[in-house]
């Protein structure tokens, strides 16, 4: 996403979703951890799907 012809700007929810998971997963990316963030993890990816689902040409 930030190398995207149209710049990071174009992306700025995904982008803060994503932070905000990596920052609530600090690093550990062990199924204790994903288990417990389980939920967050979900609803980040739910979140992006319907994002992108409202904005085609951005498929790659």
């Amino acid at each position: 996403m930030k190398a995207d012809p149209k710049g990071p700007g174009h992306f700025p929810e995904l982008l803060d979703w994503i932070a905000s998971l990596r920052t609530a997963l600090a690093g550990d990316s062990s199924t204790a951890n994903l288990e417990a963030h389980r939920t967050q993890l979900i609803a980040v990816r739910d979140r992006i799907n319907v994002w992108m689902q409202d904005h085609p040409e951005d498929y790659r």
